[in-house]
This record gives C-alpha cells, sequence and structure tokens, in this order.
C-alpha cells in the first residue's frame, strides 16, 4: 500500500480533507462519508517519531483496529496518492496499544499522560469498584472541573449498564420469542403430520368402501333418467349401453361395489353423458348435490 504522506500536506478550501484537533495538535483528516473522519496513519507517526510501516502491519494484523482501517486519497505536491488512514474513533484504542519507550523523548510525556487518563476512562466505564476521585488541584476552577469529569464518567457509567440491561432484556425476549416460534413451528408440523395420516387413511377407506345404498339409488335413477328421456326424444333404448359403458369405465360389475372414493367423479361421467346425448335437455342432468351417506 503507497502511503507517503507528509505532515505539510496543503489542506485546499473546497476539498474533503478539514484539520482536526487532537489531545492539542493540529493533524489533516479526511471526511468520508457516512463514516466521519480518518486521519492518515504516516501523520500520526510522524508525530510520535515511530515506524510508519511497522505501525500499518500491526494494525492490519489486528483484529479491531483492522475494521478502522481505510484507503483514502490525499494531495503530496501535484499528485494524490493512496495512504493509510484510521477512522478517527479507533485512533485513541490505537494510541493506547502503543508503548511508550518506542516513541521519541519529546512526545513520551504526552503519550504516558494520555494513557493513564485513559485507564481511568476505561474503569469507570466497565468496573464497579471505580468511584470518583477527589479534586487533586488546589486551583479552585481546575478542582471543579476534575469533579465534573468524575461525576460525567460516573454518569456515563450507569448509562451504559442501563444500555446493557436493555439490550439483554430484548436478547432474553427475542430468544423466548424465536423458541416460541419454533415451538409452533414443531405443533405446525405435528398437525401437518396428523392430517397426512388422516388423509391417507381417508383415501385407504374410500378405495376399499363402496357406495352406500342411497348412493347407489342415485346413481341408478341419474341413468335411468337419460335413457327415459332420451327414448322419448329420438325412440331409441339405451339404458343397457350406459349401463355398460358405466361399468366398464370405473371398473365396476354393479353399482354397489363402486368405491366410495368414486362418487364424484361417477355423478360427473354421468352428467357429462347427459350433456352429450341430450345437450338441449336441462332435466337429463342429474341433480347437484353434496355426497350421499
Amino acid at each position: 500500500m503507497a502511503d507517503d504522506t507528509s505532515s505539510n500536506v496543503p489542506v485546499p478550501a473546497g476539498s474533503p480533507y478539514r484539520e482536526i484537533q487532537f489531545d492539542g495538535d493540529q493533524i489533516v483528516a479526511v471526511l468520508l462519508e457516512g463514516e466521519g473522519t480518518a486521519v492518515p496513519v504516516r501523520l500520526i507517526c510522524q508525530a510520535l517519531g515511530i515506524d510508519v510501516a511497522n505501525q500499518n502491519e500491526r494494525i492490519q494484523a489486528h483484529e479491531v483496529l483492522a475494521r478502522g482501517l481505510r484507503v483514502v486519497r490525499m494531495r503530496h505536491g501535484s499528485q494524490l496518492r493512496s495512504v493509510a488512514a484510521l477512522l478517527h474513533r479507533y485512533i485513541p484504542f490505537w494510541l493506547a496499544t502503543i508503548s511508550p519507550h518506542q516513541v521519541d523523548a519529546g512526545v513520551r510525556p504526552k503519550l504516558v499522560r494520555y494513557q493513564t487518563e485513559l485507564v481511568d476512562v476505561l474503569a469507570a466505564l466497565y468496573s464497579n469498584e471505580w468511584r470518583p476521585a477527589a479534586p487533586t488541584s488546589a486551583d479552585p476552577a481546575v478542582a471543579a472541573l476534575q469533579q465534573t469529569l468524575s461525576q460525567t464518567l460516573m454518569e456515563l457509567r450507569l448509562t451504559r449498564e442501563a444500555l446493557l440491561a436493555i439490550q439483554q432484556q430484548q436478547a432474553t425476549q427475542g430468544q423466548q420469542l424465536t423458541n416460541q416460534q419454533e415451538r409452533l413451528g414443531g405443533h405446525d408440523t405435528q398437525i401437518a403430520h396428523v392430517e397426512g395420516m388422516v388423509d391417507a387413511v381417508m383415501e385407504q377407506l374410500a378405495k376399499h368402501t363402496t357406495i352406500t345404498g342411497p348412493q347407489q339409488g342415485e346413481i341408478s335413477r341419474a341413468i335411468r333418467r337419460i335413457a327415459v328421456r332420451y327414448q322419448k326424444q329420438t325412440g331409441k333404448e339405451i339404458f343397457g349401453k350406459l349401463f355398460g359403458e358405466f361399468c366398464l369405465h370405473f371398473g365396476t360389475p354393479k353399482y354397489g361395489l363402486l368405491p366410495a372414493g368414486k362418487y364424484r367423479e361417477a355423478m360427473s361421467w354421468i352428467a357429462l353423458r347427459a350433456a352429450e346425448l341430450l345437450p338441449d335437455d336441462s332435466e337429463a342432468q342429474p341433480p347437484i348435490q353434496e355426497a350421499l351417506l
């Protein structure tokens, strides 16, 4: 990754570059839409007097810091170069990972002070045993600011704990809802399985159970109705022919042996024959009705 950015990079007016202040130092940063500002790693390394290549490798290898690493375009002289930059919110954590003995002696006290302050901030956020320290300055104004900072850190910890509790509650409720949905899904599967078994049993019963007496009567009357009305209109006898076609179509020697599951199909077949033989005679059609028991 090319990284030739220097600390004297000009900041063109109207450009996405901005000068930001970090712990008293002015640093050039790049505005990234939706992410805030990113600071070239080289600029901070130069300010600290540490090796740029080594820090780039450390950041890329770090599971957390690597998430904040970006490649930005920075002007160097008359050219634009691609440089490694770190999102601003990752910089404090990165600085906390740098050993003070690696930096220039001139900036070492500032880094030590910063990391010492970071210890207190992290303790205030994550340690239940942390309590606000008494002001150490004899200056009333400074002491008041120290007191305000300690109280703010305490409030921040309490706010964080409340947020975590809400998130945990939501996660628990979400898991309970998921478990309930899974149980309901299991019940649906069981119901579908039972319904499938019932359908299979009903299908077997329909295959091996014959139609009822009233159903036999309906089939017989429907075929005879067609034969009678056809004979009146044409003078031809077709009852025997219709009965033979019916038995051949459904593979049964008589009405009484017709499987129960074939009853509706039988009535539809009779209606179709009525429409074919007597298309203009609606009275030849079998009555529309539910399946008889």
